[in-house]
């Protein structure tokens, strides 16, 4: 979920110099974003604010500017809880504008542009997974006879942002022993903001496939491995935000 998050939360407000550069870093409560532009005359620390897509929501940002030759490079950390939702809702699925002021020294800094997301380099050697956003609770098989099954997934959803995010939809696979042996959808649900969302997931099996598949776990009656692997739809309204779903477990037939 990291890259799709970032898509959401960086979002950065006219057109970009070719020398300015974005970097980022993305850790399990926010992210590190590293600007490279000309330099003011020297470095130091750095104070100012971030603006994105033009809105006039204003984050205050701390940090340090390095100089090297020509350039400098302004690194900052900001944290997800502190992201304005007017950013979200100004969100651009191709591209996104920012404006960075502040100043450096006693110089003034004043850097804006527009980059496509493909032009920011993520920092992924030691990045969060969206294993840190979601999780899988359990599989369970809400029925199993010898003429039919039935399962659920429980999924629980960190939302890191300080206001809600409309779930437009799931769309989802259970592979029981590497075999699909069933799948499901969902519509309509809300990640509530600055919390653990718990998402129960109807899975529609195929009997026979899941038999198959569990053969052995029959004879012994033990765990079957699975993996759920799937979409969240995060909508908002500059466009919809897939979230890639692919997570392992076990479930049991017998309990």
């Amino acid at each position: 979920m990291t890259d799709s998050l970032l898509l959401l939360v960086f979002a950065l407000a006219g057109p970009i110099p070719a020398a300015h550069e974005i970097h980022v870093q993305p850790w399990p409560d926010g992210f590190t974003a590293v600007f490279f532009g000309p330099s003011p005359g020297k470095g130091g620390e750095f104070a100012g604010s971030l603006s994105l897509n033009g809105s006039s929501s204003e984050v205050p940002v701390a940090g340090t500017a390095l100089q090297s030759g020509e350039r400098v490079a302004i690194t900052f950390k900001m944290k997800y809880r502190d992201v304005p939702d007017d950013w979200a809702n100004r969100f651009r699925i191709d591209d996104f504008d920012y404006r960075l002021h502040g100043k450096v020294a006693g110089s003034d800094i004043d850097w804006s542009g527009r980059k496509r997301w493909d032009e920011v380099e993520t920092d992924k050697s030691q990045s969060t997974t969206s294993a840190d956003f979601i999780k899988l609770g359990s599989i369970e098989l809400t029925e199993f006879s010898l003429l039919q099954s039935a399962a659920k997934a429980v999924v629980r959803v960190t939302n890191p942002l300080s206001f809600s995010l409309k779930l437009a939809s799931t769309s989802y696979r259970l592979l029981a022993n590497g075999r699909e042996v069933g799948s499901g959808s969902t519509k309509g649900m809300v990640l509530h903001a600055s919390q653990e969302t718990i998402l129960e997931l109807p899975i529609e099996v195929d009997h026979a496939e899941l038999l198959s598949a569990a053969g052995s776990a029959i004879r012994s009656g033990g765990d079957v491995e699975s993996r759920l692997k799937g979409t969240l739809v995060i909508r908002l309204p500059g466009g919809d935000i897939s979230v890639p779903l692919d997570l392992a477990g076990k479930f049991s037939l017998f309990k």
